[in-house]
């Protein structure tokens, strides 16, 4: 037994099977998980975030998962401020608490907190869309690239608003992204133990498993939950995958069998990032997905 109290981190790639680890890990340890996917905080969207289902959420409770509306502002310091005291009374009462997710930001924000950004010139900043406007997201890449050479490590290159963020801090700070990103902050749970988990799978399996996750939610209706979501497209909550692919097809712009190929295409270029980010900016423990039946049942804190 630890002396200290125990944060245990679920994360990694996209259809590794973190929800179930994390309920079986929950449940031999009698605490809670809060929820660290920043699109599973949504309300109206379900089937193309991959929510834990109903019987789950009734194994084990969960905190932060559809807690705000697609019309709500909202980042990973919010969802620090909301759920750190969450955190902080279950290492207190049960001795121990999990994070399950794969968005690394919203791991880093309950954990480390998140340094005050710099105010962005409006005129930088509009330089950036006009230069985005003009030339497209390939000369922005360009740009940002040129700025940070490692700048993919931390930043979507695919998507435009990540990458006019990151254009932004570098110019605005004089810093690298990397170096941003790199300034340690002082842990909010200084008094507990952390652990960082992932669940490992050779490329092609993981690639596979992607691919039938999405043949799952089209039959589970993903098309009609896209398709209910129509008027409100432009939201910045909407600009993800498994979304913004189904806008395109009912814009016309493609059939639906390439956008259904599109988001297998573009979740696999995120899962690819996301073991990236997590291998570099925490100190994961990789276990092959084969051995996590042997790591849980021995697994003590």
């Amino acid at each position: 037994m630890r002396d200290k109290p125990t944060l245990i981190v679920v994360g990694g790639p996209t259809s590794s099977g973190k929800t179930a680890v994390a309920i079986e890990l929950a449940l031999k340890l009698n605490t809670e998980i809060i929820n660290v996917d920043s699109r599973q905080v949504y309300k109206e969207l379900t089937i193309g975030v991959a929510k834990p289902s109903a019987e789950e959420l009734l194994q084990v409770t969960h905190h932060g998962v559809s807690t705000i509306g697609i019309h709500e502002h909202y980042n990973a310091g919010m969802h620090a401020i909301q759920f750190e005291t969450t955190v902080q009374n279950l290492l207190s009462e049960k001795g121990s608490a999990i994070l399950c997710g794969g968005t690394g930001l919203y791991i880093e924000a309950i954990i480390n907190g998140l340094d005050d950004m710099p105010e962005i010139d409006p005129d930088l900043r509009s330089e950036i869309l006009d230069e985005f406007v003009a030339h497209g997201l390939d000369r922005l890449v360009q740009i940002l690239l040129q700025l940070d050479p490692n700048a993919s490590i931390l930043v979507a290159l695919d998507n435009p608003q990540r990458v006019m963020r990151a254009i932004e801090l570098c110019i605005q700070t004089q810093k690298s992204i990397s170096e941003i990103y790199s300034q340690k902050p002082t842990p909010r749970f200084s008094e507990a133990t952390i652990i960082y988990l992932g669940i490992q799978y050779e490329r092609e399996k993981l690639y596979q498993r992607i691919n039938q996750r999405v043949d799952r939610m089209i039959a589970d209706g993903l098309i009609a939950e896209v398709e209910s979501l129509l008027p409100h497209q432009s939201l910045k909550s909407l600009q993800t995958v498994g979304y913004s692919e189904l806008f395109r097809h009912f814009a016309g712009e493609i059939g639906k069998t390439e956008a259904i190929d599109s988001i297998k295409q573009h979740t696999r270029n995120y899962a690819k990032r996301q073991i990236t980010y997590f291998t570099n900016r925490f100190p994961t423990r990789w276990i092959a997905s084969a051995e996590w039946p042997k790591y849980l049942r021995n697994f003590e804190i």
